[in-house]
């Protein structure tokens, strides 16, 4: 009964493929050794040795730029390698003011000084190891923005100098230029901060946001009060500065004005002459080619007073039509003149 029982068992061993375990089982028992089988049994199988673990290294440092006033976007460090967990730590230099790395390897906070910042990292496993990396980040002073015309910017009809509106300094270029309130007076475009072409008459508002490549933003507003040409309205008195054979050899004519430049005095311009015919002998006297003598010109509470004086009564004459308009001297003048004052100098004496 027995030998029959270790033979059955060791046929469904070896049908098994569990060889290593029959050979256990013959220890056990006495007539193991005595099986009449032919058939040797097969050896034990020897055990694997345990893998040893990559070295512990750094494989991801993906830090990036920053800037000043601008929350700094994670950057989580990665390791692989050696005995985790992972403890992170600086390994010298220093973090851009404001940030900080954390000990599971997140560099996080807002940056507070702009300038590039030099540093190194060390990751530690749970086995000792160690291992490092160095890198810099660099950040951006804040983006700033000017906006000289947020109050008013009064500028002249057709004038194309003073388009600027404002400025973008610091933070990260390119910027980019987006109009979320008024919008750009007709006519003009919009180039960056600054508008292109003449501007027409009215009052205009803009409102542009301004974004960095960090995604930092400002906001430039701008208003216009825009100006027509100055209009020229004949006096009392305009329309001839003669002495009437007056022996002091000078005339005085006046003219007014309205519209133009709010705070800059227009600028009185000679545009040509012509002939004088006298109504009485039928003389044509010479068109003049200059200004008359003494020529002065006032101008005071929109009243142009207009004066010449003969430099020798006894032998000079001028007679004939000055043909004038009015200017905008300022730097963000109107384009166009006034319309056009017509007067006759007539100075002349005989002694």
């Amino acid at each position: 009964m027995r030998r029959g029982w270790v033979v059955a068992f060791a046929g469904a061993c070896l049908l098994n493929g569990a060889c290593a375990a029959v050979g256990n089982l013959g220890q056990n028992s006495p007539s193991a050794q005595t099986s009449p089988s032919s058939e040797a049994s097969p050896s034990p199988s020897p055990s694997p040795s345990p893998s040893s673990n990559a070295p512990l290294a750094v494989s991801s440092f993906g830090v990036h730029s920053g800037e000043v006033g601008l929350a700094y976007s994670p950057v989580a460090l990665g390791a692989t390698g050696g005995s985790p967990p992972y403890s992170w730590s600086l390994a010298g230099g220093t973090l851009p003011p404001g940030l900080a790395l954390s000990q599971d390897g997140v560099i996080s906070g807002s940056s507070t000084t702009p300038g590039t910042f030099s540093f190194g990292v060390k990751v530690s496993d749970s086995g000792g190891a160690t291992a490092s990396k160095s890198g810099a980040i660099g950040v951006y002073s804040a983006l700033t923005v000017t906006q000289p015309c947020v109050g008013q910017c009064v500028r002249g009809k057709g004038c194309t100098t003073c388009g600027a509106f404002g400025t973008a300094t610091g933070g990260a270029g390119p910027y980019a230029y987006k109009v979320v309130g008024g919008a750009i007076p007709p006519g003009m475009k919009m180039s960056q901060l600054s508008l292109v072409g003449g501007f027409p008459a009215g009052g205009y508002s803009l409102t542009v946001l301004v974004t960095d490549k960090l995604g930092a933003t400002e906001t430039v507003g701008a208003n216009w009060s825009i100006y027509n040409p100055a209009t020229l309205i004949a006096g009392r008195t305009s329309g001839t500065c003669a002495n009437n054979m007056n022996p002091s050899g000078s005339c005085t004519s006046t003219w007014s004005y309205s519209g133009g430049n709010p705070t800059v005095l227009p600028k009185v311009v000679i545009t040509s002459y012509s002939p004088y015919t006298d109504p009485l002998t039928g003389q044509v006297y010479p068109t003049p080619t200059a200004p008359p003598p003494g020529w002065t010109v006032s101008i005071k509470g929109g009243v142009i007073t207009l004066s010449a004086t003969l430099a020798n009564p006894c032998t000079d004459t001028y007679r004939g039509y000055v043909y004038f308009v009015l200017r905008d001297p300022s730097a963000c003048a109107t384009t166009g003149p006034s319309n056009t004052g017509k007067m006759l100098v007539n100075l002349v004496y005989s002694c």
